[in-house]
């Protein structure tokens, strides 16, 4: 919003805008007379770079009908659901299977299958995923489809799923006989199917000569569990390769679960301390046979907890005095500190004890960054122990909400928000009311937002230019989402009060921004004339500027041309650069040939 305080920023905003829209369709244009490989490559690229969403539009821009070109549909076809598999869009990818005509190709159906039969993989929905694959493989011509292989091992992935670990044994013993694979990801998962049913010998012998950290770490793994390698060793393996910079965070995650499963044959703070590990990575290990559920922590954290109150003689509901204990080891052993804690979070009934627990294990550690901010998302976020947001001690669920916000996480903001009516020490009930009304707008809870910050400008009373212009930007959340009538009616109650002339005339912009949001013309415009006048009836300073060139649009759209046309003249008099000129020049231009065309 600042930038536009200048006439100049705001013309040249307008025109960047419309070079990158002009680019877009000149692009979508030009994708017909190119080779199709080129224009999958443009799509492709986009993807890689980020942007699924933007690609998926151009797709849609650029995908010929099927009945125009039924070739080239499936060609789109083909990488749109390349890219929505990519970016794990399930649901999306469903509803397009979904939809398929009836008429396509078979071959194209067989593919579509394979990715519908992931689909409901990713979602948990194994039964579902079988019987969309058994579909497949009883067909008559099944063996000779191109889709038969994929078939094969993903029936033997909802085994795997389902612990139904003899049949994915017996399936894939069947897919050997079929099928000679080297294919790395089939290894390993014939590794896993192995390891979890005991054959730990076999597992090693697949992965032989496999050199990826994936296979190494798997093979590491069935050592272990033949006794090959014992748990002191395999826990100093893990400690120096974790140490490594180079290692990236995928195989860091599987590396500290690896350590877990070492750590569960020795003492109880060496599995905090793998499990802590683990968790400040950010990921689960890409491999599912290392996956270890986040409230393994919590348990740890119990047990550690225990073992030290048992040795310490402390009786449970003694709430003092473990929290005496659990302050007294914060600066020397945190892991400790940090174990207590969790227990009187999860098993105090008493609520100031709560508040203290949760604001001690906070203070554990130095500082809250990332890996600490990954740990706490992993136990409070992500964990079946706080699923309801509810149980989360105040003290920890106003942080978290700090964190999903900077995380842009609006939705997991919203969810932390629920239920929150105090205000966290240390900070106002105005900034607390701002953070909250803010987080309920974008997570879509208007209504709520709205209450709240209604009940903030009300009592606002101790006017500050600061402390306004915050609340601005809360009004400005409401605009984007469309909530103009809820904006305006905010923007005149701050009107009301004693505010600067700065922010007046800045607020009667506003809201000829929102009055035009509603095609409320002549409204917005006034209203810019208004914000444009209000030092002088004949400021020209850039705000004024930026304020005419609006009110002339509005104008234009309302239909009153010869109003416009006088104001883009007026507003020529006085500019002297060259390129503003030329848009004023275009914008008058544009009038005239309207007209004539009426």
């Amino acid at each position: 919003m600042p930038g536009l305080h200048a006439f100049f920023m705001a013309v040249n905003q307008l025109m960047f805008v419309s070079r990158i829209l002009l680019l877009i369709a000149s692009g979508l244009g030009l994708l017909s007379t190119v080779a199709a490989d080129e224009r999958l490559d443009l799509l492709k690229n986009i993807s890689a770079a980020g942007a699924p969403g933007l690609t998926l539009k151009m797709l849609d821009q650029a995908q010929p009908s099927v009945d125009d070109d039924l070739y080239e549909w499936i060609v789109w076809e083909q990488e749109r659901l390349a890219i929505l598999s990519q970016w794990q869009q399930w649901n999306q990818l469903l509803i397009r299977v979904e939809g398929l005509p009836h008429d396509v190709p078979n071959q194209f159906k067989q593919q579509a299958a394979t990715y519908q039969a992931q689909a409901f993989l990713e979602l948990g929905q194994t039964a579902t995923a079988r019987q969309v694959l058994r579909q497949q493989l009883w067909q008559t011509s099944a063996a000779e489809s191109g889709e038969y292989e994929s078939w094969r091992r993903q029936i033997i992935e909802t085994y795997i799923e389902d612990d139904r670990i003899d049949d994915a044994r017996v399936a894939m013993l069947r897919f050997d006989q079929d099928f000679d694979s080297t294919d790395p990801g089939w290894l390993l998962l014939r590794a896993r199917v192995l390891i979890e049913s005991g054959r730990y010998e076999q597992a090693i012998l697949i992965l032989q000569g496999q050199e990826a950290w994936q296979a190494r770490l798997t093979s590491m793994l069935a050592s272990f569990r033949l006794n090959r390698i014992d748990k002191a060793e395999l826990w100093q393996q893990v400690k120096k390769r974790s140490e490594n910079k180079a290692v990236g965070a995928a195989e860091r995650a599987t590396l500290w679960a690896l350590g877990y499963f070492a750590a569960e044959q020795m003492s109880p703070v060496d599995r905090v301390v793998a499990l802590e590990s683990l968790f400040r990575t950010g990921l689960q290990p890409p491999l599912r046979l290392f996956q270890v559920p986040v409230d393994r922590l919590w348990q740890a954290y119990l047990g550690y907890a225990e073992l030290v109150g048992n040795r310490s003689e402390l009786l449970l509901g003694a709430d003092a005095k473990w929290l005496e204990l659990a302050s007294k080891s914060s600066k020397v052993t945190p892991v400790k500190s940090r174990s207590l804690f969790a227990m009187l979070i999860l098993q105090s009934t008493q609520t100031e004890t709560l508040n203290l627990a949760a604001s001690g294990y906070m203070e554990t550690f130095a500082e809250v960054d990332e890996a600490e901010r990954n740990l706490l998302e992993n136990l409070f976020n992500r964990s079946e122990t706080f699923s309801n947001a509810r149980k989360i001690p105040p003290g920890i669920r106003y942080q978290l909400v700090d964190l999903a916000l900077k995380s842009i996480d609006i939705e997991e903001a919203t969810r932390l928000m629920s239920g929150l009516n105090t205000y966290p020490e240390g900070t106002s009930r105005f900034d607390w009311q701002l953070r909250q009304s803010r987080v309920l707008i974008l997570g879509g809870r208007y209504e709520e937002g709205n209450q709240v910050l209604q009940n903030l400008i009300r009592e606002y009373r101790e006017i500050e230019p600061a402390a306004t212009d915050r609340i601005l930007q809360v009004l400005f959340d409401l605009q984007t989402v469309n909530l103009h009538e809820y904006a305006i009616a905010h923007f005149n109650r701050l009107l009301s009060l004693e505010i600067e002339p700065k922010q007046r005339r800045e607020i009667l912009y506003w809201i000829a921004d929102s009055y035009r949001g509603l095609k409320q013309f002549d409204q917005a415009a006034l209203l810019y004339l208004q914000s444009a006048m209000l030092p002088a009836p004949d400021s020209m300073d850039p705000w004024a500027q930026t304020a005419r060139f609006n009110a002339a649009e509005s104008l234009q759209e309302s239909g009153l041309v010869d109003d416009a046309r006088r104001i883009y003249e007026e507003l020529l008099s006085v500019i002297d650069d060259a390129a503003r000129r030329s848009v004023l020049n275009h914008k008058i231009q544009q009038l005239w040939l309207n007209q004539s065309a009426q």
